[in-house]
Parts: C-alpha cells; sequence; structure tokens
C-alpha cells in the first residue's frame, strides 16, 4: 500500500526543494484566518504551469501572492490550498524605449519598474500602496490605482499585453507588444481586477508615457469640508487642472499633513516639465489664497513624500486603519462621498474621507480599536453604508475589517447585475474553482 506524499514534498519532487518556503513562515502567507498548507516559489512561468497543472489534478486551492500588501482585499477563502509565491519572478524582460513599450515579470515590484524605466525618462502609470513592496502581477490582480488615476486612468488602460497561467496548467498570452493592438477579445482587462480568480499572470506587457521631470504638491486647509469641495471643484475645472486633486478629512488630514490646521483638506497633485508647473503651481496657489485658511507648496523631496504617503494611506504599514471602505462614485457626487463622514460604527469615531475629486469616489478610514465591538453590529454599519453609496449611483467595497466582521458580510457588496455572467466566466476559466476559491464578488 503506497502513501501520498505530504504536499510539501509533493511540491519539491515537482520543482525542486529550494523552490518551497519553510513551514515556520507559512503564517506570512495567511489570507485572514487561513494559512496555507504549503507556499512554493516559481522562477519562471515553466514553474508555474508545472504547479498549476498539479494543483489541477489534485483539486488543491492555490492562492497566488505577490508583495502581500493588499491579502485583507476580498472575502475570507472558501478552504485551505497553498500560497504560489511569485516574486521569485522579478526580471524586465524587454525595455524598448523608442517603441514606448516594456514587458516585466509578475513578481517585479512597482517601484523596481519605475526606477528601471525612469532612468530613460519614461514610465507606466500605475501605482499602488507600499510601492517597494507591491507587485506587478498584484496590482494588476487587484486593481488597484494611485492618486493621479483622474488623469492616466486605472492599470488596465496601460496593460497591452499579458501572460498568463490557467488553473489547469497551460500557458497563454493576450494582446501583444505593440501599443496599438486591437484583434481578439481583450482578455487584458477581464484578467486585471479579477483578483487571481482566472488565471495566474506571469509577464505584463505596458504602454509607456514620458516621466514628468518635476512634482510638485499644493496642500491646502479649509474650515469645512463644504468649502474645500467649492475650491477643488473649481480647480478642477481650470485649463490647468492638477494630475490628480483629493480632499481629505479627520485623522487621515492630520497624519498627512500634521501642520495644517483646518477641518479639511485639499491636495493637489502637478506634474511635469519645470516651465508649465511653475505656471500651474502659480495659478493654483493664486486660485485657492483668497478662499482657503492656508495653502503651502511642496516641491522635490517633500512632494516625492507626500505622494507616497497618500498612496500608501489604505494600507500603511506601521498604522494601517482598522476598517477601509472603498466608495466608488462619479465626480459629481463628491459631495455625497464627504457626507459619509459623519457616518458612524457601533458609536465609534466617525471615519476619515479621502475623495477624489477628478476620478471620483474615494475612501472611509478608521483607525479605531474595534476589538470590544460586536462584529455583527460593525458589519450592519458597513451594509449600511454599501446600501447608501448605491443609493447615490455608486458602490462600496470593505478593503480591509477584523477577520471576525468579514465573516459576517460580502466585502464587495451588492452583486452586480452581470452576475451570471462571471459564474459562467470562472466556471469556464477554472471549473475546479481553485483559484482563490471564495475570495472575489458573490464567492467565486
Amino acid at each position: 500500500m503506497t502513501t501520498t506524499p505530504p504536499i510539501a514534498q509533493q511540491l519539491a519532487e515537482l520543482i525542486g526543494r529550494e523552490a518551497v518556503d519553510n513551514p515556520a513562515n507559512l503564517s506570512d502567507y495567511a489570507i485572514g484566518p487561513l494559512v496555507p498548507v504549503a507556499a512554493v516559489k516559481p522562477t519562471n512561468a515553466a514553474e508555474v504551469a508545472a504547479v498549476m497543472a498539479w494543483a489541477h489534478r489534485t483539486g488543491i486551492a492555490v492562492y497566488p501572492s505577490g508583495g502581500r500588501t493588499l491579502t485583507q482585499l476580498g472575502n475570507t477563502p472558501a478552504r485551505p490550498g497553498i500560497a504560489l509565491d511569485l516574486t521569485g519572478m522579478n526580471r524586465l524582460v524587454d525595455f524598448q524605449p523608442a517603441d514606448l513599450t516594456v514587458i516585466v515579470e509578475a513578481g517585479a515590484t512597482v517601484a523596481q519598474l519605475d526606477a528601471a524605466l525612469t532612468q530613460d525618462g519614461k514610465h507606466v502609470p500605475i501605482s499602488a500602496p507600499l510601492a517597494e513592496r507591491a507587485t506587478v502581477g498584484g496590482t494588476l490582480a487587484t486593481g488597484i490605482s494611485g492618486p493621479v488615476r483622474s488623469a492616466y486612468g486605472l492599470p488596465r488602460d496601460w496593460l497591452i499585453g499579458v501572460s498568463v497561467v490557467g488553473a489547469d496548467g497551460s500557458q497563454t498570452k493576450a494582446g501583444g507588444k505593440v501599443v496599438k493592438n486591437v484583434t481578439g477579445y481583450d482578455l487584458n482587462r477581464l484578467y486585471t481586477g479579477s483578483l487571481g480568480t482566472l488565471a495566474v499572470i506571469t509577464e505584463a506587457t505596458f504602454k509607456l508615457a514620458p516621466a514628468p521631470t518635476e512634482w510638485a504638491v499644493i496642500l491646502a486647509s479649509f474650515g469645512g469640508a463644504d468649502t474645500a469641495a467649492s475650491a477643488a471643484q473649481n480647480l478642477e475645472a481650470q485649463y490647468y487642472a492638477p494630475l490628480g486633486l483629493h480632499i481629505l478629512t479627520g485623522p487621515a488630514a492630520q497624519r498627512l499633513a500634521p501642520s495644517l490646521a483646518g477641518d479639511a483638506l485639499a491636495i493637489a497633485i502637478s506634474g511635469g516639465r519645470p516651465t508649465s508647473m511653475r505656471r500651474r503651481v502659480e495659478d493654483t496657489v493664486g486660485l485657492w489664497t483668497s478662499v482657503a485658511e492656508t495653502v503651502h507648496v511642496a516641491r522635490g523631496d517633500e512632494a516625492d513624500d507626500l505622494i507616497r504617503a497618500l498612496t500608501d494611506l489604505p494600507a500603511d504599514s506601521e498604522a494601517p486603519p482598522s476598517i477601509c471602505v472603498r466608495i466608488n462614485a462619479q465626480p459629481s457626487a463628491l459631495r455625497d462621498v464627504l457626507d459619509f463622514r459623519g457616518t458612524r460604527l457601533v458609536n465609534l469615531e466617525p471615519p476619515s474621507v479621502v475623495a477624489d475629486v477628478g476620478f471620483g469616489g474615494g475612501r472611509l478610514l478608521w483607525w479605531d480599536e474595534f476589538a470590544d465591538a460586536e462584529p455583527a453590529r460593525v458589519a450592519n454599519g458597513l451594509k449600511d453604508i454599501q446600501a447608501a453609496a448605491l443609493s447615490v449611483g455608486g458602490g462600496a467595497i470593505v478593503e480591509r475589517c477584523p477577520d471576525a466582521v468579514k465573516g459576517t458580510l460580502d466585502v464587495w457588496g451588492e452583486q452586480p447585475s452581470g452576475m451570471e455572467i462571471m459564474r459562467r466566466l470562472k466556471r469556464q476559466f477554472d471549473p475546479q474553482n481553485i483559484l482563490n476559491p471564495g475570495r472575489f464578488v458573490g464567492g467565486l
């Protein structure tokens, strides 16, 4: 009678013992309360394919992993499985500055990619919290975006080609290596934002843009959120509107700019060449000086630090919020988003609001301790927020919350009208439901 070897041993026999992580490190790959039974770190797409083919045969769940900066996103996994750590695949495969394209492996960090491109004056205008850890594949899988999305769009808007490994271990490509690529189905957009539930991204091809040679951040404090909203919308309507424009209230504003007094903080991010930047900054300061309590201009390292702090706010590694809710709404609903600052959860402090003036929507952030709060009551409060977001024509995703709270609600909110199509796609791409089972919309 033969016995099946332990999972870690099977993986070691499959792609090498050095690719299997020490069992003592498995808690590092935990997704909420679920700790994987093994973790494997492939170094190329062929090894990823071998792991996925093995998982397909055995029916074991696979949880793709990158920098692990957004493991809180999504519902609690449906069952135990293995972690597939892609950070060993971090090479810059091809960079063509003249053609404005770059190919990079999914495990490369956003900061690594940016550093490689800026040497030639180029960049892919994507950003993610904790860019030194956040991987390209994770950024695409989560669809996360940064504070200048109103000017540059979302990560999927810069993706022109992708290589993936399917749930059965098959390797496929979508898109191409040229900027103008319009043939066939746009699988790039399908994979982006699907939280790794359809396939494992192993390589991405992006189109490039000239990198700004200079950045500036204009901060203005206001006596009230309504005044800040009027000033920000006025700026957004100007021809010199910034690349990113946000309003922050409460502790979020204090964390970003503790020296600036006021009930609300407006932040304008501008980037470009020195001559145009000088004029943009002057015009913005001139517009805001008469209505703001304080106006401050940050340049150089100070501007870089502020942009990074604003990007990292929802997932700050040193002081992460206990609850983070992303509100999706049109720019015209700015005041509705700001009205969420009056929301309370179980009689705790109201949230900080970070509203995106140009792109629309924003985030609600709580740094309160919820240890003594009844999880069901907190969950009901979050459900009320999701319902309120729907009432203003948007939606709300609970990006981060205590595990006990997450177990009593669907963090994605009400199921979309196309849910049945999403289920069919999941069955088509992953019939055995082994890729990130249970974490996505509707428990996919």
